[in-house]
């Protein structure tokens, strides 16, 4: 084999490696970004995750919150696009023997293009739990009580799509993540319609989508190494929805109460 021919393959296995561990990279940057799912391997033991969302129940129930806006990270924050704090968001209202089901979107797991909608426990909710703390979102305590009337209801699973993408376009309805069917079902709620058309039409004067900084390279390689990473229903610029675009909605239409981040605290072993 001559010296060019060997350059050649060198410098084919090189790229080959650079690409395929430029996906897994990327596939790491994303897999975790809106984290809708319930399966995955636990970073905190059963018993830890039942302590935190008991602190959640605590705070909650020491404020007389009958409903909340929940966050949690899915993936570390040091890998979490800029400006993204939490990954995945769900309703908490509170029950009739004090603790609180957890209204959650889920995608599907044989096929992770369709989601669902679930309600489970705030141990559940926290099962892919990355960093020790959650974001909470109040709203007034009337807009509360309109919250968990609309929530279970036809109204509110009419705010549901059932075609998934890990960052959908929260301005576009081709498709849904969990904080897009948050924002829908906030936005159906508040301006009385189970239009979706007419919440985006509402949605465009009423917050700014977070966007992301996903070059060209992310962009052509990302689908082919993730199929929930759909980006056809992104223009030049891609924006999803984030925790803060849902407080955002609350304060600009004068229904937030306050948001702040609870941090949780370790039992000492």
């Amino acid at each position: 084999m001559g010296l060019t021919t060997k350059l050649l393959i060198g410098v084919a296995l090189a790229l080959l490696i650079a690409v395929f561990g430029f996906g897994w990279h990327l596939k790491g940057i994303y897999q975790g970004y809106v984290a809708s799912t319930a399966k995955g391997d636990a970073l905190y033991s059963s018993e830890v995750l039942a302590d935190f969302g008991q602190q959640i129940t605590d705070e909650l129930v020491s404020k007389n919150v009958d409903v909340a806006i929940i966050s949690r990270a899915g993936q570390p924050r040091k890998n979490l696009p800029k400006g993204v704090a939490y990954t995945h968001s769900a309703f908490f209202v509170r029950n009739d023997i004090g603790g609180y089901a957890v209204w959650n979107l889920y995608h599907g797991e044989d096929n992770r293009l369709k989601s669902r909608l679930e309600t489970d426990t705030p141990a559940d909710f926290l099962r892919l739990l990355r960093e020790p703390d959650a974001g909470l979102i109040i709203p007034t305590k009337d807009t509360q009580a309109e919250i968990r009337a609309f929530i279970g209801s036809d109204d509110y699973t009419a705010m549901h799509t059932v075609d998934y993408s890990l960052i959908s376009n929260p301005l576009d309805l081709r498709y849904q993540n969990c904080n897009e069917f948050m924002l829908y079902a906030l936005g159906g709620m508040i301006w009385k319609t189970t239009d979706k058309a007419e919440v985006l039409s509402m949605l465009k004067h009423a917050i700014e989508p977070t966007e992301l900084d996903v070059s060209l390279v992310r962009r052509h390689f990302g689908p082919l190494i993730d199929e929930r990473l759909i980006l056809d229903d992104h223009g030049k610029t891609v924006q999803t929805t984030t925790s803060a675009d849902l407080a955002e909605l609350l304060n600009n239409t004068g229904q937030l109460a306050e948001s702040y981040r609870l941090t949780f605290k370790r039992a000492q072993d």
